[in-house]
């Protein structure tokens, strides 16, 4: 988990792979398209409310950093298909008040709480 975590890129490459994840289940629920930047806030939460043990010692960034390069792993090592982690998202998602900022990062952060600990 410490060298995921130690992994810039991976990090960088994870947040491309969970904005578009999230921003296609998103849309999905919606029924319109729309580009949502998942804030690394929600990804910590994320991570705290899984059954995956959190490092010591990090904060919201880099426990949202951990959770980008791990999903980013995942996607590179075939952990996950993105038509099944879309439909696992969007499940989480359906019946949630997306519009609303406060509501909104609550339902990503259950939503990827979900997916980890169904992939992870």
């Amino acid at each position: 988990m410490e060298e995921i975590s130690e992994d810039s890129n991976l990090s960088a490459f994870g947040d491309a792979v969970v904005n578009f994840l999230y921003s296609v289940a998103k849309s999905r629920v919606q029924g319109r398209y729309t580009g949502k930047k998942v804030s690394n806030v929600a990804l910590s939460d994320a991570l705290v409310k899984s059954k995956l043990s959190s490092p010591r010692r990090s904060n919201k960034k880099m426990k949202g950093d951990l959770v980008e390069a791990l999903i980013g792993r995942g996607y590179i090592e075939k952990v996950f298909d993105i038509e099944d982690a879309v439909d696992i998202l969007s499940e989480k998602l359906k019946g949630k008040d997306l519009n609303d900022p406060i509501e909104e990062r609550k339902a990503i952060s259950e939503a990827f709480s979900h997916f980890i600990d169904h992939y992870f």
